[in-house]
């Protein structure tokens, strides 16, 4: 399930506005790893396990829930609704 159209990278990876405006991926008008892959074909491989990239294929085995808990679990929370299964460490 594509989750491509809901949530852009830096949101899923909560990047800060100082660290997205630094990166060459921040509102591409291609998906991050198609960008990283042109700077450094090897960053592909780190891009294969990543939320962001595993989030957007079309055919992920995670449902769009799993993928949500799995966000929520790393405490992201894209949907701005408080996670309800993430208990912080504090």
């Amino acid at each position: 399930m594509s989750l491509r159209s809901e949530w852009p990278c830096w949101e899923i990876m909560e990047c800060s506005p100082e660290a997205a405006g630094k990166c060459s991926a921040y509102k591409a008008e291609k998906p991050c790893w198609e960008v990283m892959c042109e700077i450094d074909m090897c960053s592909f491989n780190i891009c294969k396990d990543c939320l962001v990239y595993i989030s957007n294929q079309k055919k992920s085995i995670f449902s769009k829930e799993e993928i949500l808990s799995i966000m929520c679990q790393k405490g992201i929370d894209v949907t701005h609704h408080h996670c309800t299964h993430f208990k912080s460490a504090t």
